[in-house]
């Protein structure tokens, strides 16, 4: 499977897709970053935090890396870290990425507090479950974002505390959680 990093530094390089990865494919990711660039863009005094708690094939945590966010990727299967660490070096973004081996859901306590989460587990897994447990967690940072990428036949969860907008891109679906605003009495 072919599959470029879209924009930044890394673009248009290469990326080597481990045969258990489901990368996620353009449209999204091309989607999924525009609309990072109008509401939290890597700009600023302070670097912009970003977990990818299913590194996968690594499309989206690269991407983001290259488009200079802080990133870190958490994947669990070890022909997948070995392709991310070798994608990472080969694309000379292995300063600004971590790579941790786990289970995203044992790991979310002990992650440091991100700006923008971004979940797209198996689709076998719970994910109404997962997404719960990561806003019920202390892994976003006040103000940050939870992006949770899933079939469009799933139905995200309403959580108590938090907006949720959901975008459609054929069958695949990114839900955006943003802490509810706080409305006068």
């Amino acid at each position: 499977m072919s599959l470029r990093i879209l924009g930044g530094r890394a673009k248009g390089r290469p990326l080597k897709v481990p045969e258990s990865a489901r990368p996620s494919g353009a449209r999204i990711r091309k989607s999924l970053f525009d609309l990072l660039q109008s509401r939290r863009p890597p700009e600023g005094s302070r670097p912009v935090v970003f977990v990818d708690l299913h590194g996968g094939s690594g499309a989206i945590g690269l991407e983001a890396a290259s488009r200079g966010y802080r990133v870190t990727m958490v994947e669990k299967e070890g022909r997948s870290v070995k392709a991310l660490e070798q994608n990472a070096r080969d694309l000379d973004l292995w300063r600004e990425v971590r790579i941790l081996k786990g289970d995203a859901g044992a790991l979310i306590g002990r992650l440091e507090q991100a700006d923008i989460v971004f979940s797209d587990p198996p689709y076998e897994q719970d994910i109404p479950l997962l997404t719960e447990q990561i806003l019920g967690s202390t892994l976003l940072a006040p103000g940050g974002m939870l992006i949770a990428q899933h079939d469009k036949r799933v139905s995200p969860p309403d959580v108590p505390g938090f907006e949720r907008e959901t975008r459609h891109y054929g069958s695949n679906s990114l839900s955006i959680y943003t802490a509810a605003s706080l409305e006068p009495a």
